[in-house]
């Protein structure tokens, strides 16, 4: 990448502090979507200092599209499995917050109680859209800005990140999302969320207006080029997030087994494609518990 991608902060601080601190350097934190506590770990290990989860993979690890199907309560217990599984902070897709100003406020503290170290909230309407998706529609700006108020007052730790998002590029273009932003800072967002701005001038437009850090969304096959990461350095992006890369090459490789294991009947030929068997139980924390096993365990269990 010619920069590193990772500030390789460490600290026996709360996630949320974590958070914090990581988004205060100059670095442009980069972000990957982890859909499960098993892709989190593989990303915490490979040196990253937070993940996304994403209403995206959640939903996708359901079965479902996005659509605004994964209740408030499936995605509380999504994020919480995720946060689990690693140290480093979490940043959790809230989509519009599961309804009015009170269901924002239970969603916080279900969030939080979750681990979730930054929550993000949406500007559409309910049933919401994947933000590449065509159809959304947007809840008007006072009651946006109202929701924001309800998540920060509601927050246990003053430290959990509120990322704030419009959808209204969309809807209305882009000096009505950089308006709304504006609004949405006003309130007390900690992070600024244009989504699916069409172009890097677009992003840049917004980023030059703006005073409170933002977050750029780089979705493979969506609305907004991929940019590298020295140009969203170079415009002040703070956060570079990368949500559904890892489920995309997730899906990418499960239909190549499906296809060569039809066709062949045998996997024999992708064995150099996959993570050796010890390397996988490694990943998935089996050296921990060995030795949990080895200190606590009954020797004799097996007499």
């Amino acid at each position: 990448m010619g920069e590193s991608a990772v500030t390789s902060f460490t600290s026996d601080a709360p996630a949320a502090t974590r958070l914090r601190r990581l988004l205060e350097t100059p670095e442009t934190v980069v972000v990957p979507g982890a859909y499960s506590g098993f892709v989190a770990r593989i990303f915490e290990q490979a040196g990253f200092d937070a993940v996304y989860v994403g209403g995206h993979g959640a939903a996708a690890v359901h079965g479902l599209p996005d659509v605004g199907l994964v209740t408030q309560t499936e995605m509380a217990a999504h994020v919480e499995r995720i946060a689990a599984a690693v140290s480093i902070p979490v940043i959790a897709d809230a989509d519009e917050g599961y309804g009015d100003v009170i269901n924002v406020v239970r969603t916080i503290e279900l969030f939080e109680r979750a681990g979730a170290a930054g929550i993000q909230l949406e500007d559409q309407q309910a049933p919401k859209r994947c933000g590449h998706m065509e159809g959304k529609r947007l809840i008007p700006r006072d009651a946006m800005l109202r929701k924001i108020e309800a998540a920060v007052a509601a927050r246990r730790c003053r430290d959990t990140v509120i990322v704030a998002r419009t959808d209204a590029i969309a809807v209305d273009g882009l000096d009505a999302a950089i308006e709304r932003l504006e609004a949405y800072a006003g309130v007390g967002a900690d992070i600024l969320f244009l989504e699916a701005p069409r172009s890097l001038d677009e992003l840049t437009t917004a980023a030059s207006v703006l005073d409170t850090p933002m977050l750029a969304n780089m979705s493979e096959g969506g609305k907004t080029p991929i940019v590298e990461l020295a140009d969203l350095r170079a415009i002040g992006i703070r956060i570079a997030l990368y949500p559904s890369s890892a489920i995309f090459a997730a899906a990418h490789a499960a239909r190549r087994v499906a296809d060569v294991l039809l066709a062949s009947g045998s996997t024999s030929s992708l064995v150099d494609e996959m993570v050796p068997l010890e390397a996988f139980n490694d990943l998935a924390g089996l050296p921990h518990w060995a030795r949990v096993e080895a200190r606590f365990g009954d020797a004799s269990a097996g007499n």
